[in-house]
């Protein structure tokens, strides 16, 4: 089940993984074009459905509640620990992510690899920005308690296209290490969609769950 249901994920991750190279395409065109920005929440959207399903999957193939269990630190610990038996099964979570530029770094969202309250912090920002534009709310209300979102200067915050492919590649890191910790050498990694990636975006940080044992 817990091959299947990584196997899964990295299916549903092509679609925001090719909303992404869309974007890329034609990066003229995306400055110009307002509608472009839109694809940065659909890509969201995409990416965040099938992470969340990932985990509910699993629990509801060993007795638990199929739906319902936000994709959160405390709650996916405490929901694999009941039904599937296996105590803090997040201890060893890591993701590597893009977050905002900081002062004199030219504007880049630069990788970096998050784990501990920053890691919940992140999932805890991005479940906000679900939920505000699952239900019609303004996701630009969304908080920023990672500090990995774009801070506008009217007070309010931004998911860019950037952090979405952060998102995207911290939903691979996180799931990789859940099945470890689950089946151990038994997991085969699935072959995760990338989108092109160019300059800043084309370094990541080596993947965190080469650094979990």
């Amino acid at each position: 089940m817990v091959q299947r249901a990584l196997d899964n994920l990295a299916a549903r991750l092509v679609i925001p993984v090719d909303l992404i190279a869309i974007h890329r395409a034609d990066k003229d065109e995306a400055k110009r074009n307002p509608q472009y920005r839109s694809l940065r929440f659909g890509a969201f959207l995409q990416a965040y459905g099938p992470f969340e399903m990932f985990f509910n999957d699993l629990i509801g193939a060993h007795g638990g509640p199929s739906q319902g269990t936000p994709a959160t630190v405390n709650r996916v610990r405490e929901r694999i620990g009941q039904y599937l038996e296996v105590p803090d099964v997040t201890r060893r979570w890591r993701a590597r992510v893009r977050s905002q530029p900081e002062p004199g770094r030219g504007g880049r969202w630069l990788w970096t690899t998050i784990q501990a309250r920053q890691l919940d912090d992140y999932l805890r920002d991005a479940k906000a920005v679900r939920n505000r534009l699952a239900h019609g709310d303004d996701p630009q209300t969304a908080p920023n308690a990672s500090g990995t979102l774009y801070s506008r200067i009217d007070g309010k915050t931004s998911i860019t296209l950037m952090w979405v492919e952060g998102f995207v590649q911290a939903t691979q890191d996180l799931a990789t290490i859940t099945a470890l910790e689950l089946t151990g050498d038994t997991t085969l990694i699935p072959d995760w969609p990338v989108p092109p990636r160019t300059a800043v975006s084309a370094n990541p940080p080596p993947p965190p769950y080469g650094l979990t044992s």
